[in-house]
């Protein structure tokens, strides 16, 4: 479970993500080749699982899908063997981004605000056929509780879909959000941090559900997780996350009270803005050895 000193790192970690996405809408040309990669109005394509026949087989005629985590990439396709499908675009970020969506007049949907962490609570009541988290679950606070949260989600049989990049917060020299890695060893599925604590999904989901974990071929981590059976009360109560959830908001409120967090949140801010605006116009060997040296001294 998530502590204080956590979420607050995780928050510290806001002001360059908003920025990463507010300088990349920016600027025209980015913005324009993000449409052209953008996977909505597309058909649906996953490395190393078929959406399409799995849709096929679902119970309800209109099956719920939940992307988590999404960002504002808008990566993953709303059309499945040829159909529109019903997606919830999820992200606790959300209301930044509807922000940068409405200013720069961007025709794709609103985003839903949601923690995977607290995903039983903030989405109480939905239960949905298929999940898919892309670069997104080593960003959050606890990436661990965020897949119990997810099955606890699911119906049975649903599935919970996982593409990230192999070690990415090592890779990232740990900004910003940037915390966890995600990888795979001896085909199993591994979270680890910074302090070398180690967590294999595979065992810690085991008595309702199974894992599936593969790399494709440009290195990625695939993992499809199967729910089996229904997540135990004391696994995840949504009401007990409901609780955490208002605690969380408690602490955040009295964080930012305190004038010297809130002065070094906002320096956060406009550094991340003005470093985002500036990189952007670097080469990409550049950026590459601009991260490298701020994870460095940082």
């Amino acid at each position: 479970m998530e502590n204080q000193s956590t979420i607050r790192k995780w928050m510290q970690g806001i002001p360059y993500e908003v920025a990463f996405w507010r300088s990349y809408y920016a600027n025209r040309k980015r913005r324009r080749q993000l449409m052209e990669w953008s996977q909505y109005g597309r058909e649906c394509s996953l490395d190393g699982f078929d959406l399409a026949a799995f849709v096929s087989t679902c119970p309800s005629p209109e099956p719920l899908l939940l992307d988590v985590g999404c960002a504002m990439s808008y990566a993953f396709g709303n059309i499945v063997g040829g159909r529109p499908q019903k997606v919830l675009y999820i992200d606790p970020l959300a209301p930044f981004y509807n922000r940068i969506l409405r200013r720069y007049r961007i025709d794709r949907p609103e985003i839903t605000f949601g923690m995977v962490e607290y995903l039983s609570a903030t989405n109480a009541g939905v239960t949905a056929d298929f999940i898919h988290i892309r670069n997104a679950l080593d960003h959050c606070a606890d990436p661990m509780e965020g897949i119990l949260q997810a099955l606890a989600c699911l119906r049975t049989g649903g599935v919970l879909y996982l593409n990230h990049f192999d070690n990415e917060a090592l890779r990232e020299a740990y900004r910003g959000f940037h915390q966890y890695n995600i990888t795979e060893e001896d085909g199993k599925l591994l979270i680890w941090d910074r302090h070398l604590r180690k967590t294999w999904v595979d065992d810690t989901v085991a008595p309702f559900a199974s894992v599936k974990t593969t790399v494709t071929p440009q290195g990625r981590i695939v993992a499809v997780i199967t729910k089996t059976a229904d997540v135990p009360l004391s696994v995840v109560d949504p009401a007990a996350t409901a609780r955490r959830l208002g605690r969380l908001t408690i602490e955040i409120a009295d964080w930012h009270h305190s004038l010297p967090h809130a002065l070094r949140y906002q320096w956060l801010r406009l550094f991340c803005t003005a470093g985002h605006r500036i990189v952007r116009r670097l080469p990409f060997w550049m950026q590459r050895r601009l991260k490298w040296l701020f994870g460095r001294f940082m």
